[in-house]
């Protein structure tokens, strides 16, 4: 099980990444665990990235295909816990823009 999730009253889905890395050892698994918490969540999506330590393309690719699936019902994806090394990745990979993204504390 790479993520950990938990439906909050208001709807929103709360997936924690349990790994520390999310590559293409795992990515088709977290795009499997996340699907159908999507598909039954109301709300938004945030994604707990705070044990995230690494991430390559397939990570990311899982997830884009998360925030596509939330914006064809328009709800945001938003990353919490995002640490420096996943930001520069994220920024290098051009795909920062495509979430709301809440640093590390």
């Amino acid at each position: 099980m790479i993520i950990q999730a938990r439906m909050e009253s208001d709807g929103t889905a709360v997936l924690t990444v349990m790994a520390k890395n999310l590559t293409v050892a795992n990515a088709a698994e977290f795009r499997e665990e996340a699907r159908p918490v999507i598909e039954t969540s109301s709300g938004e999506m945030v994604v707990d990235c705070s044990r995230v330590e690494f991430i390559d393309s397939s990570g990311v690719g899982a997830l884009l295909h998360a925030n596509n699936m939330m914006s064809e019902s328009r709800r945001p994806v938003r990353l919490t816990g995002v640490g420096q090394k996943l930001l520069a990745s994220l920024e290098l990979m051009r795909v920062h823009r495509q979430f709301a993204l809440e640093p590390r504390q």
